[in-house]
């Protein structure tokens, strides 16, 4: 029995939603510093977003590595 199957349905479902925004929000960062809307805008902190963009950018390919890389591969 895992923890996640002992949580109530609500429960679940806000966790799902908190997880699929928290994911668009990222992705939307991300599709920002990529086209380079952040770029020479000194009022919204223009250097900083992209760096948060980038940094976000890393984690997620990196997080994607090591699941990839965790999980069974049905070539072996």
């Amino acid at each position: 029995m895992t923890a996640r199957s002992s949580l109530s349905t609500p429960v679940r479902i806000v966790l799902r939603l908190l997880a699929a925004v928290v994911w668009t929000v990222l992705g939307l960062l991300a599709y920002f510093v990529c086209q380079g809307m952040f770029g020479g805008n000194r009022q919204i902190h223009s250097q900083l977003l992209t760096t948060l963009g980038m940094i976000a950018i890393a984690l997620t390919g990196g997080i994607t590595w090591i699941v990839d890389e965790r999980r069974p591969h049905d070539d072996e």
